[in-house]
């Protein structure tokens, strides 16, 4: 299958070096136009249509996710190229988009390329780019996206009451009595809601202290707020009480 892309990026050499790498590794990648700026890429976009978007982050007068608010609807699918940036990078994994950082790799590549051509395939409509938005706009309030199955549900991290890892996966669980198992590690999800008032009790359970209804003294426990108690270590202990008294 054919994929019509364009690459968006302010340096010459970064676009070149891209097409480059696609042109080798990425075959079916055809590259439709390059644009150095946000008003070219807008219009390069709605003048060929593409199936995927290679964009930059960070350039002159716009940034790449103020691109994406020129469209009502995002109907193509977004590889973001970029140097580390936490923020950025923070939002879009949130959102469970695809980004590959500088200087590329071109086996990440590949495989980036090779998910957004499954998704393309499919026909799924890109919520990623939409749930993306929303988290730049509300990083207080993110929503984040669980890889099920075949599919990627979005959450209210607000809503998680605790996830507990067991290998390479990870089980949620969520407010409304429900649970799901995802194939993210515990670490992972660390990283991501650490900042959101989520704190590691125990080796295998990450809790968040807005669903913690009381320690347990006896046992040395947290009781949530759906009933459950998770085990605290006693390493932890003292840091955990601190934080929940404030």
């Amino acid at each position: 299958m054919k994929i019509k892309s364009i690459i968006v990026d302010d340096e010459k050499h970064g676009r070149e070096n891209l097409a480059g790498i696609l042109r080798q590794h990425c075959p079916d990648v055809i590259i439709s136009g390059e644009a150095d700026s946000v008003n070219d890429a807008i219009s390069l976009i709605r003048q060929h249509q593409p199936d995927l978007v290679f964009l930059d982050i960070e350039m002159p007068k716009a940034n790449g996710f103020q691109l994406l608010e020129h469209f009502k609807e995002v109907n193509f699918e977004v590889i973001f190229v970029t140097a580390y940036d936490s923020y950025a990078i923070k939002a879009i994994r949130f959102s469970a988009a695809d980004y590959i950082l500088k200087p590329i790799n071109y086996k990440e590549l590949k495989s980036a390329v090779e998910r957004v051509a499954e998704r393309i395939h499919l026909k799924e409509e890109n919520e990623r780019i939409k749930e993306l938005h929303r988290n730049i706009q509300q990083p207080e309030n993110p929503r984040i996206g669980l890889p099920i199955g075949d599919r990627i549900e979005f959450i209210d991290v607000i809503k998680i009451i605790h996830c507990r890892g067991e290998g390479n996966y990870s089980h949620v669980y969520l407010e409304d009595g429900n649970h799901v198992l995802v194939a993210k590690t515990l670490i992972e999800f660390e990283e991501l809601l650490q900042e959101h008032g989520f704190i590691r009790t125990h080796k295998s359970h990450l809790v968040n202290l807005k669903h913690v209804n009381a320690y347990v003294i006896n046992g040395g426990a947290l009781r949530l707020s759906n009933g459950e108690k998770v085990a605290v270590s006693r390493r932890r202990k003292e840091r955990i009480l601190k934080m929940l008294k404030g």
